[in-house]
């Protein structure tokens, strides 16, 4: 029992795996390097320009799938009259083998995009020079505005909430034996690197509290700079990519 349990598991993790990195009809990909062709087709008229090797970090649509054999079809190319003689309205077959090791899955560019995003430490520049470590969690807002590589520049906009540890040093509303955290409301902006949904950036922002008429914290309102690290929740799509 325990065997046919084991074989089980085993076949699901095969079957999944092979599942997960099946190619599908329709699916957008990038080629990573020079890939054979071995036949064309014409969608529109008889143009026999072709090319005999696939070009390298062109974007494909995956037309058709057997078991040996892949179609792809170029995106439209708008703007370089070569390649449209040599893409447009033509299907290319080539070898599967030689496509699973040849590509990556093409993911759109999509401008927005909603994260979260913690701050390790804020440095306060205000009087005495003061950094802060305590617990903070932002929903943030991305505009992607240049790509580096497989990485994205991003301008961001965000608020939270966070902790502030408030005693007699930095709130002159509260004395020595009285030192306590109490919650902060934060806004901020700035840049941020992006890479795989995995964000790190650089930000300028300010916190409130509850009370300062009470408690009287010198560091309310002011501007404090930080780093940080987060994560794209979801991307909010503005279209879909159909030219290159």
């Amino acid at each position: 029992m325990k065997k046919f349990k084991n074989l089980f598991y085993l076949l699901s993790i095969i079957l999944i795996s092979n599942y997960s990195s099946a190619q599908k009809v329709g699916e957008t990909v990038r080629l990573i390097s020079h890939l054979k062709v071995k036949s064309f087709d014409n969608i529109i008229g008889e143009n026999k320009d072709s090319v005999q090797y696939l070009e390298p970090y062109l974007l494909y649509n995956i037309n058709k799938v057997d078991s040996t054999k892949i179609y792809l079809k170029a995106l439209h190319f708008k703007n370089d009259s070569t390649k449209q003689v040599h893409y447009n309205d033509k299907i290319y077959t080539v070898a599967r083998k030689e496509f699973n090791e040849s590509h990556e899955e093409y993911k759109h560019d999509d401008k927005l995009s909603i994260g979260i995003l913690t701050l390790p430490f804020k440095a306060r520049p205000q009087g005495d020079f003061t950094f802060d470590t305590n617990f903070n969690l932002s929903t943030t807002l991305n505009w992607s505005l240049i790509r580096v590589y497989r990485a994205k520049l991003n301008v961001q906009i965000g608020s939270g909430i966070g902790n502030v540890n408030l005693n007699s040093s930095n709130a002159s509303g509260i004395s020595d034996d009285k030192a306590q955290t109490i919650s902060s409301l934060n806004f901020f902006t700035g840049i941020m690197l992006e890479y795989h949904r995995v964000n790190a950036g650089m930000y300028v922002g300010v916190d409130h509290i509850n009370n300062q008429s009470e408690y009287r914290w010198e560091s309310n309102g002011n501007l404090w700079f930080g780093m940080g690290i987060g994560y794209d929740i979801f991307k909010i799509s503005l279209g879909t990519k159909k030219n290159q």
